[in-house]
């Protein structure tokens, strides 16, 4: 990628849509520069900056969470510890997400194998309206 980039180029490259870069920098996420005929590129650090938000994104990670650790790599120190302490925070929430729908698929498969009870005219559909 050369050291500035466009907006089309940029969104192409990172497999992302040009209204998402936009968003990224309204939220003060990455930065760009304007051209005398104002179109924005992007430097190398945008860029990078860019891929890192992508990659936090595919990995779950919140775009709070994302600026929290872009803020602290902008102050020059290093974000690890950070980023472990939301990983680990992730993490139980994944779990918490896990064991939920764990619950959710059991109840399903158990309404799917009841017999279903005769509907009354005051119900819609009793295998739901009985589901414990």
């Amino acid at each position: 990628m050369s050291k500035r980039t466009t907006i089309g180029t940029l969104a192409r490259q990172m497999g992302v849509q040009a209204s998402a870069v936009r968003y990224y920098e309204r939220q003060g996420l990455i930065a760009s520069e304007r051209l005398a005929n104002g179109y924005r590129v992007y430097s190398q650090d945008a860029v990078n900056a860019l891929s890192f938000i992508c990659r936090a994104k595919a990995l779950g990670f919140s775009l709070d969470q994302i600026a929290e650790i872009l803020e602290i790599r902008r102050h020059d120190a290093e974000p690890c510890d950070c980023v472990r302490s939301i990983i680990e925070r992730n993490l139980a929430d994944v779990d918490r997400k896990i064991a939920a729908l764990t619950r959710l698929r059991r109840e399903l498969k158990d309404l799917a194998t009841r017999a279903a009870p005769s509907a009354s005219a005051a119900s819609v559909c009793p295998i739901i309206e009985n589901a414990k």
